[in-house]
């Protein structure tokens, strides 16, 4: 008893120092639990606080459920708020909650000698919940808007730096993914033309509001509008994105109304949602270390993998089998230079960035050369990034990592969608392999600009090549359920493929004309008789150009 009573005054003279430093009265407090010991949920019944999709995801990854799974103990949050605090956000990975005080209740740090909190302190300021506009404003609805002739419009270099186009003629495009985009808010969003086909299909899966606590989140804020365009985009011959196709949750995370810790447990709170709700994806454009209240600050010191509340959550998602897509930070030419939280989590994918060229640009953070591993990862364009206009049918420039982040959000989620077999952390390994700076990575490029297709090759080794003096790739995809056949630098003009069996017999025959008139590179047919088939060995041959190939497909 007498060592508890120690350690409660040490707690409190360390609120009271936090409070005395911070010359700000706060009425939002970070409490943290002891434990879960009493909690009503188990491990053996993860279906009270999990869905099924992200049990599916920790079915796949072999990702047991251990006590960080488990939501926080009811019991300890109804004793609190039943002295009159009112709760705000919760998380069973820090095993906390952050509560609302006002006048009338007693100090929060008498909170300290409950038996089971371990500790007390303020993280901001409650924000009341704005006037909710349900009306859309207005916006051209001419659809008829000038197109260029490359299929994705004014975008075509923050994709196509990344050889992201290839993944896409493939039938990649994040269809059946989910992502996770936290922000602060999306204002003009239902606004956007880019944005019809995700609205019109219902691909907007949910929306919170971290901040005020309701579901709205178009409003505060038009960055989560320009950094999910580069992602959701999809108007072909003006701008579509590196994920046109998946499907998203919206979280408001980001107080734009000052710079506090509470961002970071809200934060936190959305992380545990996206994993409660089996998110595969999550892109985060946002970084702190310097925040209003000076006493708030990271030092160099903290930026070390594991000391923020955030970089914790970041961690811990990534341990869920969720790939953690996080923005390196805009500090690159200025005092700070370096990459701020979350982006210092070891296990997610830090992203620099570089101007069309793959040039550094000068703004994007670097990482800690006395660190053990490489920040950022990998790199895209952030210089004069490409984004939706608003309420027209029109592109505009933005600068930023925040923008270098959600490409490559975009485009790892059409990957992985590839290969659902492989981790969180395969799916980074695989692509920093295929960096431009992979001989040299450091803290200013990482591992460099991926190349997509040059890892999807590596991983899909039935992409096979004819050397006939053109550069061809024939791609089979998903041969156990229906064989895709891709061919990339189309010349010839007619293609004969037949299908045979080991006997020789021709079971299906086709000559298909290229009709690609954007480029003639990319191209793919499907066999349309291999449902009705027996399982066994055939051959797929291709003739163009009068060069023969013959392909071993496995039923």
């Amino acid at each position: 008893m007498h060592g508890i009573k120690i350690t409660v005054m040490v707690a409190m003279i360390a609120f009271l120092s936090y409070q005395t430093q911070g010359q700000e009265k706060y009425d939002i407090f970070w409490v943290s639990f002891t434990d879960k010991t009493g909690t009503p949920y188990s491990v053996f019944q993860p279906q009270d606080f999990l869905t099924v999709r992200a049990l599916e995801r920790r079915i796949r990854y072999n990702i047991p459920i251990v006590e960080s799974d488990l939501p926080v103990n009811p019991d300890y949050i109804e004793k609190i708020l039943a002295k009159g605090y009112k709760l705000h956000c919760r998380s069973k990975w820090l095993n906390g909650i952050a509560i609302i005080s006002d006048d009338k209740i007693d100090r929060p740090e008498e909170l300290l000698e409950t038996d089971f909190v371990k500790a007390v302190f303020p993280i901001g300021h409650k924000r009341e919940i704005q006037q909710r506009v349900d009306t859309i404003g207005p916006r051209d609805y001419n659809s008829d808007y000038k197109k260029k002739k490359d299929y994705y419009g004014t975008g075509k270099n923050q994709i196509k730096m990344l050889k992201g186009h290839y993944i896409h003629k493939m039938g990649y495009d994040g269809r059946g993914m989910h992502i996770a985009i936290m922000d602060g808010g999306f204002s003009d969003m239902r606004e956007c033309p880019v944005f019809d086909s995700l609205f019109s299909n219902d691909r907007i899966l949910g929306t919170h509001d971290f901040v005020e606590g309701d579901d709205f989140v178009f409003e505060s804020s038009s960055h989560g509008r320009n950094v999910a365009s580069c992602i959701a985009s999809n108007l072909p011959g003006l701008f579509v994105g590196t994920a046109p196709a998946a499907s998203f949750y919206l979280f408001k995370t980001e107080d734009m109304g000052g710079e506090y810790r509470i961002e970071e447990y809200n934060w936190v709170a959305a992380a545990e949602e996206a994993d409660r709700l089996g998110v595969d994806v999550i892109n985060s454009s946002l970084g702190y270390n310097d925040f209003d209240d000076d006493s708030m600050d990271y030092e160099y010191k903290d930026i070390d993998g594991k000391t923020s509340a955030m970089t914790k959550a970041a961690q811990m998602a990534a341990k869920k089998g969720i790939l953690v897509v996080s923005s390196a930070g805009n500090e690159g030419s200025g005092k700070w230079k370096h990459i701020t939280v979350p982006a210092d989590a070891e296990s997610i994918l830090t992203v620099g960035a570089v101007n069309r060229d793959g040039m550094h640009a000068r703004f994007s953070s670097y990482g800690f050369p006395d660190r053990t591993y490489i920040k950022p990862n990998l790199m895209a364009r952030g210089a004069l990034s490409v984004v939706a206009a608003v309420k027209e049918y029109d592109t505009s420039y933005s600068n930023g990592t925040s923008f270098s982040s959600p490409i490559l959000a975009g485009m790892v989620t059409s990957f992985w969608q590839a290969f659902p077999e492989l981790s969180n952390m395969e799916i980074i390994h695989s692509l920093e392999q295929k960096g431009d700076n992979i001989n040299n990575p450091d803290t200013v490029y990482g591992y460099g600009i991926p190349d997509f297709f040059a890892s999807y090759k590596e991983l899909r080794p039935s992409v096979t090549e004819l050397n006939t003096g053109q550069e061809y790739y024939y791609q089979i995809i998903n041969s156990a359920s229906k064989p895709d056949i891709l061919m990339k630098n189309m010349k010839a003009t007619d293609i004969k493929i037949s299908l045979q069996d080991t006997k020789g017999r021709v079971l299906w025959q086709s000559t298909q004309k290229v009709t690609n008139k954007e480029d003639k590179r990319l191209w793919y047919t499907s066999v349309p008789e291999w449902d009705e088939l027996s399982p066994g060995v055939y051959f797929l041959y291709i003739r163009m150009d009068g060069n023969n190939k013959r392909l071993i497909l496995l039923k």
